[in-house]
C-alpha cells in the first residue's frame, strides 16, 4: 500500500469530520463555538480539578465535584447578578437613539468650551458644524451595530435552540474534555507515523502549555479589569455625586474589551465617558469629571499592568507588539470581535508549528 493511501487510512478518523464541518459549515459553526466555550471552561477548571484530585485521589470524582460547585455558583449568579445585568442591557438598548447624539454633542461642547481658548473653540464649532451630517451617519451606524449585537448577543452561541439547552450541551462537552482530554491527545498521536511521533508530541505539549497559559492569563486580567472598573466607578460616583448608569455593564464591557490587545483598554473607557455625558446630571457637566473618569480607568490599567500582569506573564505568546497590532487589525477585518479575540492564540499555534518545522529542517 502506497504512502498516501496509508496516510488517509490512518487519519480518516479526523479527515472525515473536518470535511463534514466545512461541507455543512452553516450548521456546524454553532457547535464548534460551543466546543470552544467548553474548551475554555476546561482550561480554567483543569488546575482546580488537579488540586481537588490531590485530596480525593480520584480524577473522575474530582471532575464531578468541581462541576457541581460550578453549577451552584452559576445558579447563585443567575438569581442575583444576571438579572441586574439583563435590566441594564434592556435599559441601555431603549436609551440609544438619534436624540442621544444631540444630547452628547451639547454636553461635549460644554466640556470643550471649558478647556479651550476662544479661538480654538470657534474653530472646533466650525468643524463640528461642517461635519454634523458625517457624525450623524457614524452615530446611526454605531447604534445599528450596538443594537444588533445586544439583540442577537447569544444567537451565534445558542443557535441550536434555547439558551438553557445550549448551556447544558456546553457543560456536557466541558465534562468530557475534563474526563477524557488525555485520550483525545493520545488518539491524535496514534495517527502520527512513528518517525514523527516525538515531534508531534513535543509540538502538542508546547501548544497546549502556551495557549492554556495565555487563556488563563487573559481571563484573569479581564476579570481584574472588570471588577476594579466597577468598584472605581462606584467610588467616583459616591465621592463626586455624578451619575454613571449601567456601571456594572460598563465594567463587564471594559473587562471584555481588555481581552483585545492594545485597543481594548482604551475602548473600555469610552462608553463610561459617553454615558456620563448623555445622562441628566444633578451636578453641572464639567471637564474635571470626564478627567476623573479617565483617571479611574488609568488606575485600573495601572493595577492590571503592575499587579496582575506580572503574575500571568507566562501567558505571553512571544509575538512582537507591531505584529500583534497587525494581527488584531487583520482579525477584526476577517472575523470582527471574535477575530480580534482568537487571532493571537491562532498565531501562537502557527508560531509553534513553524518553529518545530524549521527546527526539524535544520536537523
Amino acid at each position: 500500500m502506497n504512502k498516501p493511501s496509508l496516510f488517509i487510512i490512518r487519519n480518516i478518523w479526523w479527515l472525515v469530520p473536518i470535511g463534514v464541518v466545512f461541507l455543512f459549515w452553516e450548521h456546524t459553526a454553532p457547535i464548534l463555538l460551543m466546543l470552544v466555550f467548553a474548551f475554555l471552561g476546561r482550561v480554567i477548571l483543569h488546575p482546580v480539578v488537579r488540586q481537588v484530585e490531590k485530596l480525593t485521589g480520584n480524577h473522575n470524582w474530582s471532575v464531578m465535584i468541581v462541576i457541581t460547585f460550578l453549577l451552584v455558583f452559576l445558579i447563585f449568579l443567575s438569581s442575583s447578578l444576571f438579572p441586574i445585568i439583563g435590566n441594564q442591557i434592556v435599559a441601555l438598548q431603549s436609551s440609544l437613539s438619534m436624540a442621544t447624539l444631540a444630547k452628547f454633542q451639547t454636553k461635549l461642547t460644554i466640556v470643550i468650551e471649558s478647556i479651550l481658548p476662544s479661538f480654538l473653540f470657534d474653530f472646533y464649532t466650525d468643524v463640528t458644524t461642517q461635519l454634523d451630517s458625517a457624525f450623524s451617519e457614524i452615530w446611526a451606524m454605531g447604534l445599528s451595530h450596538i443594537k444588533s449585537f445586544i439583540g442577537g448577543a447569544g444567537s451565534l452561541a445558542f443557535a441550536l435552540g434555547s439558551a438553557f439547552l445550549s448551556f447544558i450541551i456546553i457543560i456536557v462537552f466541558m465534562v468530557i474534555f475534563l474526563l477524557d482530554g488525555k485520550k483525545f491527545t493520545h488518539s491524535f498521536l496514534h495517527a502520527v507515523p512513528g518517525e514523527h511521533y516525538g515531534t508531534a508530541k513535543g509540538m502538542l505539549d508546547k501548544i497546549s502549555l502556551q495557549i492554556q497559559a495565555y487563556i488563563r492569563g487573559q481571563l484573569i486580567a479581564a476579570t481584574s479589569v472588570g471588577v476594579t472598573s466597577i468598584i472605581g466607578l462606584y467610588i467616583l460616583q459616591w465621592i463626586t455625586g455624578i451619575s454613571i448608569p449601567y456601571t456594572i455593564l460598563i465594567g463587564i464591557g471594559a473587562g471584555l474589551f481588555n481581552l483585545i490587545p492594545f485597543v481594548g483598554p482604551i475602548t473600555g473607557m469610552i462608553p463610561a465617558v459617553i454615558v456620563y455625558l448623555v445622562t441628566d446630571q444633578t451636578m453641572p457637566i464639567h471637564f474635571i469629571y470626564v478627567l476623573l473618569i479617565m483617571l479611574v480607568f488609568a488606575i485600573v490599567q495601572l493595577i492590571d499592568n503592575l499587579v496582575v500582569s506580572p503574575y500571568i506573564m507566562g501567558g505571553s505568546v512571544g509575538l512582537h507588539p507591531i505584529l500583534v497590532i497587525i494581527l488584531v487589525l487583520l482579525g477584526a477585518s476577517v472575523g470582527g470581535i471574535l477575530g480580534m479575540l482568537f487571532v493571537i492564540p491562532i498565531a501562537a499555534i502557527l508560531k509553534v508549528v513553524l518553529g518545530e518545522f524549521v527546527s526539524n529542517l535544520k536537523k
